[in-house]
Parts: structure tokens; C-alpha cells; sequence
């Protein structure tokens, strides 16, 4: 990554320091908090209760409710339980109830681990959704993107952004204008991206070669493939593909100078220099200047023309940083009140919703207990059955017992045909040959 000139980063930071954009009031804390009312989840034990998924995962059945995973989730109220709530939320995902993951337990995963202030654990679970399955919906994105900016923990903002971008949902315009700001400030304020690669180091290849050589099931190696959506791992790639699609709908200044940045992020060097030849309109100053570092980082083969091309731009004599930050106060203001009634009426909707579907998850498993029951019972009316009449059917019994002998002889003389003594190969000639 790279920055900036220290002048333009350092006022930037400034400005944005210790900045809450959503009021306390977005957060729904109360309405949050009234599902411990409910005695459902007051007399949970949470030991005794992740005892008992997990062994029913383990042991026969292969799968977990959604009503008691919710359950489990929505009652924890700090991080003593959370690698058991992990571990139950990886075992249902791999269940085929996984499609059956109900929108509060969505809610609950995140809110306690950010509660928790566990950070790193919930990154590493929204990373991997196709192990765990929690995809967090617009208000939970805007509460994540709202935090860490508060804490000027720009990184993981653009992460929350990227997975959006990666969702290929950008349709809330507070989600949208948050991730532009993350992404903002995270370019100009560059740190690692904390992503951990599949690299062995020296001491773990002397560690390996003392020990003995064992021999491990691979998977199939498949042709390589890059789809440029899903398989983009690089921080830059990521940034550079969620800017060019927050560029849509955006405004001129905004849009030009976010798409530009975007195409040189994401290495589209060709479809960059056609846009900033056809460009007519003002970019802002950080744009020129991370696109230059850009080039100057990867240097492509037509580095030449794309320096002349930037270095024609016309420039704003505004701040990409303030504009995008104006552009969330707009949307904000505009939109965060019909946001809160909105998620309130959903959190009120959901404590009505989880008790009636836990009595039908209850009615269920009644339901198969009781077919379990009669189809037991029939079965051993059958066997009585079969012991009290048997002299009276012992001719059909024979019967049956005899067309079974013959089923069972017929395969055996399949799979061991006799071999015919008479049988003479034809004659092999060699080509041209002529019968006398």
C-alpha cells in the first residue's frame, strides 16, 4: 500500500477523529435488550444447552435446529459462551437446516462479538461465510462501518465495505455512502491488511523435516481459475473493484474521481486510460496523486501514456476525504430516522416471531416421535404376527423361501459362468490373407 503527502493525510485524520456519524439512538440499544424479558431466554442454561446441540450434531442426527441455535445466540449476554456460540454456528452451517438460519441469529452473532469488543473473531467470521453462513444485513454494516470509523479502525471498515461490494449489494444509500468513506480513508490512511497467507517459513519446513513422513489425502487439483469477483484477496483489488461499483449513481466529482482511483487499484489499466482520456470533467487532488503512486507501485506496460493522462487532469479545489464525509452526513440525516422505526418494528416483529416457532419446531419433533411410535408398533404386530400364524402360512413362507434360493442362484451362476470346453477361437489371419 502508500500514502499520501503527510499535509493532506494529516488534516484528513484530523477531521475525521473520534467521529460517530449515526446517533446513539440508530443503535436500538432498549428494543435490543427487551428480548431478555422474555422468559424463553431467561431460563437458558447455556452449558447444559450447547451439551446437548453439539452431541446431537456429533452423534446421529447431523443437524441443529435454527430456533435453538437463535435461542442459544439471543441469550448470551457476554463473552463467556462465545466459542461455544462459534462452534454451534460452524456445526449448523454444515447441517442441511443450514438454509433454515433465521435474521435475529444474524443479529445476535454480531452484536455480542462487537459488544465484546471481539473484533478479530467476527472479521474472521464474516470472512468465512461459507463456513459459517453470517451475512450481516444493511443496518448491521452501517453499525460495523460506524464503529470502527469511530475508532479509526479504517481497515476493517473497508473490509465491511468489500464484503458488500463482494454481495453485490449497495442499494441502502447510508451502506453506500458509509463504504465510500471507509474505503476513503483507508487508502489514504493505509495499514496492513491483516490477511494471513498459505506461506511456510524456514523454521516450519526444519520442523518438518525432523519429523517422520506421513501420507495425507489431498483433494483434486483443478485447473486454475480466477473469477476476479469472489477470488480477489489483495487489499487493493478489493478497494479498487468496491470503488468502481460505488462510482455508479454517484455524484460527477465524486463518481470520476473514485472510478478513476477504483480501475488503478484494481489493475484495469487499459479501461483506466480510456476513461482518463474521454474524461472531461474535475477530479480531486488525492486522486491524481494516489493514481501516480499507483502506477508508479506496479508500473504496467502503458505507465508512460497513464502518467501523461493524469497529469492533464483538471483538478477540484475541494477534498475527496471532506466530500465523501459531507456525502454521509447527507444521507444520514436523511435517511436514519426511517431507518430506526423501521429496525424497531423488525426487533419487536422477532419477539413475538421466535416463541411461536419454537412451539412449531416442538409440534414437530411431537409429530415425528409420535410416527416413530406407530411404525415401531406396527412392526412388532408384524413379527407377533409372523410367530402365531406361522404353521397356518407355512406353505407360503416356502414359497417364498424357495423363489428366494433360486433369485440367489441365479446370481451366483451370473458371476461364475462355466467355462464351455467346445468353444474354438476363431482363426487369426494376417492382413491380405486369401481362404484356399
Amino acid at each position: 500500500m502508500f500514502s499520501l503527502r503527510k499535509s493532506m493525510v494529516t488534516s484528513a485524520v484530523r477531521y475525521g477523529r473520534w467521529r460517530s456519524f449515526l446517533t446513539d439512538a440508530y443503535r436500538c440499544e432498549d428494543v435490543w435488550q427487551q428480548r431478555l424479558s422474555c422468559p424463553l431466554l431467561k431460563k437458558v442454561d447455556h452449558e447444559t444447552m450447547y451439551s446437548k446441540l453439539s452431541n446431537l450434531f456429533d452423534n446421529h442426527a447431523k443437524q441443529i435446529s435454527a430456533v435453538d441455535l437463535d435461542v442459544f445466540a439471543n441469550s448470551l449476554t457476554d463473552a463467556t459462551y462465545l466459542d461455544e456460540l462459534d462452534d454451534l454456528t460452524h456445526k449448523f452451517r454444515l447441517s442441511s437446516q443450514a438454509m433454515t438460519l433465521l435474521p435475529s441469529t444474524h443479529h445476535a452473532v454480531v452484536r455480542i462479538f462487537l459488544e465484546t469488543n471481539k473484533v478479530e473473531d467476527l472479521m474472521r467470521i464474516l470472512k468465512d461465510r461459507l463456513n459459517y453462513g453470517i451475512f450481516p444485513d444493511y443496518y448491521l454494516n452501517n453499525l460495523l462501518m460506524d464503529k470502527f470509523l469511530k475508532e479509526n479502525n479504517f481497515r476493517d471498515a473497508a473490509k465491511i465495505a468489500a464484503n458488500q461490494m463482494l454481495q453485490e449489494e449497495f442499494d441502502n444509500e447510508i451502506t453506500k455512502s458509509l463504504a465510500l468513506y471507509s474505503c476513503v480513508k483507508y487508502i489514504t490512511n493505509p495499514t496492513d491488511w491483516g490477511e494471513v497467507d498459505d506461506v511456510v517459513t524456514e523454521d516450519q519446513k526444519e520442523s518438518d523435516d525432523e519429523e517422520e513422513d506421513t501420507r495425507v489425502r489431498v483433494g483434486f487439483l483443478r485447473n486454475p481459475y480466477f473469477d476476479g469477483h469472489f477470488d480477489l484477496k489483495e487489499a487493493d483489488q478489493l478497494i479498487g473493484k468496491t470503488l468502481v461499483a460505488l462510482s455508479k449513481n454517484s455524484n460527477v466529482t465524486i463518481g470520476n474521481s473514485i472510478k478513476v482511483i477504483g480501475l488503478a487499484y484494481y489493475n484495469q489499466w487499459d479501461k483506466l486510460i480510456d476513461f482518463l482520456i474521454t474524461l472531461d470533467s474535475a477530479v480531486f487532488p488525492e486522486t491524481v496523486q494516489l493514481g501516480l503512486a499507483t502506477v508508479d507501485k506496479y508500473k504496467p506496460g502503458n505507465a508512460e501514456h497513464l502518467t501523461t493522462a493524469f497529469n492533464k487532469l483538471k483538478l477540484d479545489t475541494s477534498s475527496l476525504v471532506l466530500e465523501a464525509e459531507n456525502a454521509v452526513k447527507e444521507s444520514v440525516d436523511a435517511n436514519e430516522e426511517k431507518e430506526i422505526q423501521l429496525q424497531q418494528k423488525i426487533y419487536k416483529d422477532w419477539e413475538t416471531f421466535r416463541p411461536e416457532e419454537l412451539n412449531r419446531h416442538l409440534d414437530r419433533q411431537n409429530k415425528m416421535k409420535r410416527l416413530q411410535k406407530i411404525q415401531q408398533i406396527k412392526q412388532d404386530l408384524q413379527e407377533k404376527e409372523q410367530v402365531l400364524f406361522f404353521f397356518d402360512e407355512e406353505s407360503k413362507y416356502d414359497l417364498i423361501k424357495e423363489e428366494k434360493m433360486k433369485r440367489m442362484k441365479k446370481k451366483v451362476e451370473r458371476k461364475n459362468p462355466k467355462e464351455d470346453i467346445t468353444y474354438i477361437p476363431p482363426e487369426i489371419r494376417q492382413p491380405g490373407f486369401k481362404r484356399e
